[in-house]
C-alpha cells in the first residue's frame, strides 16, 4: 500500500478539463466491453464474490449545481473460476426505501472487469438525484460469469495522488507499461483510497484506449468523485492497479480476433 507523502494542487484549468460528471478518460468510453467469450457450466453456487468494503454519499456539484450520489467499493474474487463482474448495478434509495436512482442512467466503473481466483477490483458510480433526494442507502448487485478472457497485470511507476485546492477531488498519475509481448489498447486502472486508520475513503478509476506496443510506457489518470476531504478524514494512503485484458482467439468484442469461431 502507498504512502501519502504529500497532497500537491491541481490548477485550477486541469481542474475543469477533468472534472465535472464525466472525466475525459470516462467520455471516451464510457462502458467496459462486455466479454463475448464461451461460457463454462458452473453451478452458481461455485462462484463467490465478496464486499470487502463500501461507502456512498452525496455532494453539490460546485460547477453544475447539481446534487450527485457517489458509490465506492472493492470486491473480492473468493471462487475457483476466473470471472467477468462488469454487469454490476447500483440502486440509490431514500430513508424509506424507495428508489431515487440507479447506475442503469450512468455507468459503474470497475477495475478489473475480469477477475482471477482470489483478486480484488475496484468499484465507482455516480449519479444525478433531484434536489429534495435524500439518499439513505446505495445497494450493489453484480451478475458474474464465468469468463476465457484473461487480465495481466502492468507496471506503474511516477505515480502520485493530488487534489485540487479546496481537497474534494483526488487524481492519481503515473505511466503504465506494456511489460508483454503483445501490443494492447484496452487498459484500466482501479485505486482504493484509505484514512491513517485504513478506513476506506472511495475509489478511483481510469482508462487507456490508445495502442501501446510491448515495451511502451504511457501516462494515465484515474479519478474519484467530489468528496469534501478538507471536513472529513484526511486521505494518507492508497493501493491501486494496472491491468490489460487478454481475449481468446474467436473472440468477436474488443480485442479479439473479430472473428467468431464454431
Amino acid at each position: 500500500m502507498k504512502k501519502i507523502v504529500g497532497v500537491t494542487l491541481l490548477a485550477c484549468g486541469l481542474l475543469l478539463a477533468g472534472c465535472g460528471n464525466e472525466t475525459a478518460k470516462e467520455t471516451a468510453s464510457k462502458q467496459e466491453p462486455k466479454n463475448e467469450t464461451t461460457q463454462k457450466e458452473v453451478k452458481s453456487e461455485d462462484i463467490k464474490i465478496t464486499n470487502k468494503e463500501e461507502t456512498y454519499y452525496t455532494y453539490d456539484d460546485d460547477y453544475t449545481g447539481e446534487k450527485q450520489a457517489s458509490y465506492s467499493a472493492t470486491i473480492k474474487n473468493e471462487s475457483k473460476e476466473n470471472i467477468d463482474v462488469s454487469a454490476i448495478n447500483i440502486t440509490y434509495l431514500d430513508k424509506k426505501g424507495h428508489v431515487i436512482g440507479s447506475s442503469d442512467d450512468s455507468t459503474a466503473w470497475v477495475s478489473p472487469s475480469v477477475l482471477a481466483p482470489g483478486k480484488i477490483a475496484h468499484i465507482r458510480n455516480q449519479i444525478d438525484l433531484d434536489p429534495e433526494d435524500e439518499l439513505g442507502k446505495a445497494e450493489m448487485t453484480i451478475s458474474p460469469e464465468v469468463t476465457d478472457v484473461k487480465v495481466v497485470e502492468l507496471p506503474v511507476t511516477g505515480e502520485m495522488l493530488d487534489a485540487n485546492e479546496d481537497e474534494t477531488f483526488l487524481v492519481l498519475r503515473g505511466q503504465v507499461k506494456n511489460n508483454t509481448k503483445e501490443a494492447t489498447n484496452d487498459i484500466t486502472i482501479g485505486a482504493a483510497v484509505y484514512d491513517k486508520n485504513n478506513k476506506f475513503l472511495t475509489t478511483l478509476y481510469g482508462q487507456i484506449g490508445d495502442t501501446l506496443n510491448p515495451g511502451q510506457k504511457v501516462a494515465f489518470e484515474a479519478n474519484s468523485p467530489f468528496l469534501n476531504f478538507n471536513k472529513m478524514t484526511q486521505p494518507n494512503n492508497y493501493e491501486f492497479f494496472a491491468y490489460k485484458y487478454v481475449y481468446p482467439e474467436g473472440t468477436a468484442g474488443e480485442g479479439g480476433d473479430g472473428e467468431v469461431t464454431e
